[in-house]
């Protein structure tokens, strides 16, 4: 391999980082969980109350207020329209889904004797935690900017020398070497200067752009997400007498994230030698995590009032992208070119840990007979308090997250009506922006409803419910950062069968 003559900027940056922006960091550390149909139907305000596999998720002393062993699974449909709004240009994109989204069961053991430990429980509930399925289409016209200052601010400090493919050498080969020994940034370069976007002026030393939007440029982004984020809650809790309930879970997860980007740019000004760009990207993140919470839930004749705590998440990570540049051009004779970089190169990033913030829920309820109830939560997360580690490879998205991110207080409410053996359900939540600026992401309520029937030793229990959310979309975490908004109306229809035994 050519010795490349990198400038010693590059020393101070790791060889393995690659560009994190706080926008793909929250889809980690937001939990969005979807549980059994009445837990949904009720807007997940189970804090106070316990006795649904999917409560012992929010409070682990809930396993303890089971009357009988239970096992139980829910299936789960959900639509997602996404409509977007790029330099006044409006898209709408649907996607639906269907899922297995929980499963559990609950084991009591009964004291019949004497003693002040009325009932042990043992828990286990599987469910999405978060589901990354989300696919959107950006479409504008761009007055000012271009995808072409991304690669330029790449490029800084780099020379031809650095982006050369010597004749002993593949694209594969100089790109894969540069990313294992300098970095993201490089690579990125490397792909403009092969691909013909950006050339290098030996009298600024720097590199610059063959092409001209000074009237303009279309732009189309495409972003395809799949993926899951599972926990696993192990239980174990007690009832104390008659009116105390203690708890406490293990928690893992199981992250998979899949993303695609497809980046097009059209019609350039006339004069320009640059037509056309096309710039393709793939990242996949997968790992575990790990949590501890504890809870506890007081009764008061009618009343319930619930505490729990849960634990940082410590996640471990790993990345793997995959990209593609292609660009269109045509020289002063009117030649027409296309040149694609495909260096076929799966770049694998070194583990990496995340450290999501503690999470506090303050619980009330009042349970009236065997009329109904109704309950409320209160969860307290500070989404600044979140880290990546190594810190030396994260300064900058650290530095992000503890300036951008905030505390926040979401609110969790429920109802319940029962007559006789049909009970009636609804809910709302408010879910606050884990932003300062409201203005990149804006508070997001949602409004659910549901029924159910207990046939004895079976339940069946329905809920769908009704979110919508605004954020704003930064198509690039360099250059290219012009944001989008991103209005989505999302449903979901959840069923559940509950059988005791």
């Amino acid at each position: 391999m050519t010795q490349k003559s990198i400038l010693f900027l590059f020393l101070f940056i790791s060889i393995f980082s690659r560009a994190q922006n706080v926008n793909e960091i929250l889809n980690i550390l937001v939990d969005n969980p979807n549980g059994t149909a009445r837990f949904e139907s009720m807007g997940g305000a189970f804090g106070a109350l316990g006795g649904d596999l999917s409560a012992i998720n929010i409070n682990p002393a809930g396993s303890a207020v089971f009357n009988d062993n239970e096992y139980g699974f829910t299936l789960s449909s959900e639509k997602k329209e996404n409509k977007t709004s790029f330099f006044n240009n409006p898209e709408s994109e649907d996607d639906n889904n269907f899922s297995f989204n929980q499963g559990g069961a609950i084991w009591l053991l009964k004291n019949t004797g004497e003693g002040n430990i009325n009932k042990i429980s043992f828990g286990f509930n599987a469910q999405t935690n978060n589901s990354f399925k989300n696919n959107f289409v950006i479409k504008g016209r761009n007055s000012s900017n271009s995808i072409d200052k991304f690669f330029l601010n790449n490029s800084i400090g780099l020379s031809t020398a650095d982006l050369i493919v010597g004749s002993n050498e593949s694209v594969s080969g100089v790109y894969k070497y540069l990313g294992g020994n300098y970095g993201f940034s490089a690579q990125q370069a490397f792909l403009g200067y092969q691909a013909y976007l950006i050339n290098y002026d030996k009298d600024s030393n720097s590199f610059y752009s063959l092409a001209n939007y000074s009237e303009g440029v279309d732009q189309q982004y495409i972003s395809e997400t799949k993926g899951l984020n599972t926990k696993y809650n192990i239980n174990f809790a007690i009832q104390f007498k008659e009116n105390f309930y203690f708890g406490m879970n293990v928690n893992t997860h199981d992250v998979y994230i899949e993303n695609y980007t497809g980046h097009n740019e059209s019609n350039f000004s006339e004069s320009s030698a640059i037509t056309g760009i096309s710039f393709e990207n793939s990242l996949k993140t997968q790992g575990e995590g790990l949590s501890i919470q504890l809870g506890g839930i007081a009764k008061f004749n009618s009343f319930r009032f619930g505490l729990s705590y849960q634990s940082p998440t410590w996640y471990t990570l790993r990345d793997q992208t995959y990209q593609s540049l292609e660009v269109q051009s045509v020289d002063l004779d009117g030649i027409k070119y296309q040149d694609k970089v495909n260096p076929q190169v799966i770049n694998a990033y070194p583990d990496y840990k995340i450290n999501t913030p503690s999470i506090i829920t303050t619980s009330a309820a009042i349970v009236l007979g065997k009329f109904g109830l109704l309950s409320i939560d209160l969860v307290s997360k500070d989404y600044s308090k979140s880290k990546l580690k190594p810190n030396r490879d994260f300064l900058t998205i650290n530095r992000d997250i503890n300036t951008k991110l905030t505390n926040t207080l979401d609110i969790r409410m429920g109802s319940e009506i029962r007559i006789e053996k049909f009970s009636f359900r609804g809910g709302f939540t408010k879910i606050s922006s884990p932003y300062k600026n409201l203005d990149m992401m804006g508070d997001s309520k949602s409004f659910s409803f549901g029924f159910g029937y207990d046939f004895g030793e079976t339940i069946v229990n329905f809920s769908h419910k009704l979110l919508k959310s605004n954020k704003k979309h930064q198509l690039f975490d360099s250059g290219l950062t012009d944001l989008a908004q991103i209005d989505t109306d999302h449903s979901l229809s959840n069923l559940s069968l509950i059988f005791k035994f």
